[in-house]
């Protein structure tokens, strides 16, 4: 399998030599948690569970384990369902995800409707921005808007401290345009709950700013449509910034909201963040496809989980189905 750098615990801008390497062999030593054994157990449970699951590469370095053990609270059957419903997702939906080389969506990260801080909130937290009035109706489908979270995202789930503190997302509705409401399909609103539901990230609140009466009724026809989970952890400043600074500190914000840091964001910093890395998001690439296999894009056909007592998805193991065989499996977060 390929080897993934990934930030173990530092700050969002912490440099090369801050970082380890990580595998996804079954042999693979834990390190995060060394004077915690309980936990390098149910680190190396989960892995098993996913090289088992079936002939797919997947990925289970330690890191990426703990997204889904933090989030169900180092609950390893739950933890492993998680990964089992994302993977069904993706395998539904393949362009809703991650799926190309990084510096072919290097045009579309440079219109600045989604990006991450460098920096963090007065929780540790990390800080995603999105620009909803930055969109180019014309020119953009809502499935790149999809793949621009699982870049970001990427980019922060691959830091131990944002498993640990959360993320913080600010929604800027400003200039927000009523050509939008054409994104707003049950199917389109259905496939972005689901993957927001599956999120492996415990703490996670979004507030948004400079609403309007148009998008109040944008509002209205899409929060019955939210799940609970994510209702509550949403809110509405409108262009209160002392509001929004109770949550996001002001000097990690330029003066369009309030802020003291500059006029405006910094995008070469934030840019950099992730194309600065290039070679480690397309790494990613190769995972979901089956062993031996060129890294693939397309969905598989056939159905690979069944639901369980509990309604808990559960794997065909490699062991009990060894003739079994897949037409092809789409890429693995």
């Amino acid at each position: 399998m390929p080897e993934i750098k990934a930030v173990a615990k530092s700050a969002p801008n912490a440099r090369k030599d801050q970082t380890e390497d990580v595998t996804s062999a079954g042999d693979a030593p834990v390190t995060l948690f060394a004077d915690q054994p309980e936990r390098v157990r149910k680190i190396n449970e989960l892995r098993k569970l996913i090289q088992n699951y079936d002939d797919c590469e997947r990925r289970s370095d330690e890191l990426f384990l703990c997204r889904f053990l933090y989030c169900c609270d180092w609950d390893v059957q739950e933890a492993f369902g998680r990964i089992v419903k994302l993977i069904k997702l993706k395998e539904a939906n393949p362009e809703w995800f991650f799926h190309k080389p990084i510096a072919t969506y290097s045009e579309l990260l440079n219109r600045n409707v989604k990006f991450a801080l460098d920096r963090r909130d007065r929780r540790g937290r990390r800080v995603f921005i999105t620009r909803l009035g930055a969109i180019d109706f014309s020119s953009m489908a809502v499935t790149d808007l999809a793949n621009l979270d699982d870049i970001w995202f990427e980019l922060m789930l691959n830091e131990l401290e944002t498993l640990e503190s959360g993320v913080t997302c600010l929604i800027d509705m400003s200039g927000y345009s009523l050509k939008s409401f054409r994104f707003l399909t049950p199917q389109n609103i259905r496939i972005g709950s689901a993957k927001t539901d599956l999120l492996p990230l415990k703490n996670i609140e979004f507030h948004v700013v400079n609403s309007s009466v148009f998008m109040n009724a944008a509002i209205a026809i899409l929060y019955p449509m939210l799940s609970k989970k994510i209702k509550d952890q949403v809110r509405f400043h409108y262009s209160n910034w002392a509001s929004l600074h109770e949550y996001i500190p002001a000097d990690i914000l330029p003066a369009e909201y309030g802020g003291t840091a500059g006029k405006t964001f910094d995008f070469q910093t934030i840019h950099g963040q992730v194309l600065d890395r290039a070679n480690d998001f397309d790494r990613l690439l190769t995972y979901g496809v089956r062993d031996g296999s060129a890294p693939t894009a397309t969905a598989a056909t056939a159905p690979i989980v069944s639901k369980g007592k509990g309604g808990k998805a559960k794997g065909k193991h490699r062991e009990t189905e060894k003739k079994k065989s897949l037409a092809g499996c789409t890429v693995e977060e």
